[in-house]
């Protein structure tokens, strides 16, 4: 008990995340999935996105293909120009962030201009 108040009743502990440094927060962004990456870490705060912006091995790979299975991606109505721009716009941000180190790339419905950017930035 404390103070009269019981254990199960006390406010729990805060933390400051902003307090972790680039090191840890790069070993802990080692340990997520591509989605938890970019719409967790990335989406998080500045601090966290230019952690992993600051290690390029963790955009070595880009797998969509169970996002797409996930949704039925294969269907017609996915195959449009405007879906086609935003998995393009993962792959060139993929590409720049691995900083040549992108090594596996599994994705349907991107242009060839867009395989070529990641190709290029790769050599």
């Amino acid at each position: 008990m404390v103070a009269g108040v019981e254990a199960s009743e006390a406010a729990p502990e805060e933390r400051d995340w902003s307090d972790l440094t680039t090191v840890c927060l790069v070993e802990a962004f080692s340990w997520l999935d591509q989605e938890d990456l970019w719409r967790g870490a990335m989406s998080c705060c500045r601090s966290w996105r230019d952690a992993a912006r600051s290690r390029p091995a963790l955009f070595a790979a880009l797998d969509l293909d169970p996002a797409f299975e996930s949704i039925g991606a294969d269907a017609a109505e996915w195959w449009t120009p405007a879906f086609q721009r935003r998995v393009d716009a993962m792959l060139r941000s993929t590409a720049t962030l691995a900083a040549g180190e992108l090594r596996e790339v599994r994705i349907r419905h991107c242009s060839d201009d867009a395989l070529a950017f990641a190709a290029n930035r790769c050599v």
